[in-house]
């Protein structure tokens, strides 16, 4: 039996929502009131006022015209500078502080960024800064720390966007891990009443769209009907900005669901041509591609992704079982190993691994009989080593299950074999 490989189940945006909206020059991160820079900010001097104000609009139209340009690191420091040159005269002008930590965010300079963030604080409790230090926590693969920042930020202001719609994200992602249903709806309440008070402050957020259809996307295989909620969702996003990458990998993901496999890739396309960064659309292209057998096409694809983040597990193995299908056994193998290093409580690496020895391996090495044996001992152990591990399906159990009893059964065979030819010596 030649069991099929593993990779993950398609996903959805996998980006959690942006920097914490723009910068705050009139209204704060999730605010519609208007909140520029004013006497309450620097005293009851109304031409003080003026001059503050006139002055950080000048650094925020500076800003505006790097990001129009395209942010690399000297564009950032450039607009944090003048921030911070802003927030020199005014210290407790708050959205200075932190559009200076937006400018360092946009490239990345996390503990930069972090610093004005904290700075803000200093001076209140400022939900956009709260929720941007949770997108560092993020960043760094702390979820549960990130998850307190969002949160907190919302306490602080039920407004804040961001916060709101990462929440959301995150609680998605709990929907498709759980098989239980009560969890399950308590999950769907809490990310709806999220994404529902988002669309309230803003009813053209295209993130609130995307993640609420999302959101009917789960739970699609018990009730055909979510499937057509996700889709008039995409549709009423779409007319706020129809050309948003993760509308079209949305709409491949509902494609899927239909089973409507040249379409959904269609879609995941389309995805990646708007936004090549898009790495949850560009896992998609390379997993149905990769099942069409198209294994240059995968590889082009994971190898993208890897570039962009190196630690991607899912985006290793895909590689891996790509160059398997190119017959490059032993490259496939060292990537699976990568795979396992980088994350060795999961267990699609070691199941592809028991595939490559089982089913490549073993047949490579079928004129020595020993070296075949040893070949099917170490798939079974492969197999065996994914059922201990905590991301088995129930469909994996029943696969590994199968395969090691084919491996079990010709190490058997192979056993009684040997022995006939050690006694015809």
């Amino acid at each position: 039996m030649r069991a099929p490989a593993k990779l993950e189940r398609f996903r959805g945006p996998g980006a959690l929502a942006a920097l914490c909206g723009g910068i705050l020059a009139v209204a704060g991160c999730g605010s519609s009131s208007a909140k520029g820079p004013g006497p309450s900010h620097v005293g009851e001097d109304g031409q003080v006022a003026e001059e503050v104000r006139a002055q950080f609009d000048e650094a925020a139209a500076f800003y505006r015209e790097q990001a129009q340009e395209g942010w690399d690191e000297s564009r950032c420091e450039a607009a944090a500078d003048r921030f911070d040159s802003v927030a020199d005269d005014y210290p407790d002008l708050v959205e200075a502080r932190y559009n200076a930590g937006q400018a360092y965010h946009q490239c990345e300079l996390l503990d930069d960024a972090r610093a004005r963030y904290e700075a803000a604080l200093e001076i209140e409790e400022h939900g956009p800064s709260i929720a941007n230090i949770g997108k560092i926590y993020w960043a760094q693969g702390d979820v549960e720390r990130a998850r307190d920042k969002w949160e907190k930020a919302v306490d602080v202001d039920a407004r804040s966007i961001a916060a709101r719609n990462n929440l959301a994200w995150l609680l998605i992602e709990e929907m498709r891990e759980t098989s239980d249903r009560s969890r399950f709806d308590a999950l769907e309440d809490e990310a709806s009443g999220h994404l529902s008070r988002v669309l309230a402050v803003e009813n053209d957020n295209i993130q609130a769209y995307a993640l609420y259809a999302l959101l009917y996307l789960e739970g699609a295989d018990r009730n055909r009907a979510r499937l057509d909620i996700a889709e008039l969702l995409l549709d009423e996003g779409s007319e706020v900005k129809e050309d948003y990458p993760p509308f079209f990998n949305a709409r491949g993901l509902i494609e899927l669901q239909r089973n409507n496999v040249s379409e959904a890739l269609n879609y995941f396309h389309r995805a990646v041509a708007l936004d090549p960064s898009f790495l949850e659309a560009r896992m998609n292209v390379g997993n149905i591609v990769l099942s069409f057998r198209n294994y240059g096409g995968a590889i082009e694809q994971f190898e993208a992704v890897l570039d962009a983040e190196p630690e991607n597990y899912d985006a290793m193995v895909g590689l891996g079982i790509a160059k398997r299908g190119l017959e490059q056994f032993e490259e496939a193998e060292e990537t699976y190993r990568r795979a396992i290093e980088l994350n060795s409580s999961r267990g699609l690496a070691y199941f592809n691994l028991g595939v490559l020895y089982k089913d490549f391996y073993a047949n490579q090495r079928a004129g020595d009989l020993e070296a075949a044996q040893r070949a099917y001992v170490q798939a079974r152990d492969y197999f065996q080593s994914y059922l201990d591990k905590d991301d088995v399906t129930p469909e994996g159990r029943e696969e590994a299950q199968a395969n090691i009893g084919d491996c079990e059964q010709l190490i058997d065979q192979l056993d009684e074999v040997i022995a006939a030819q050690a006694g015809q010596s």
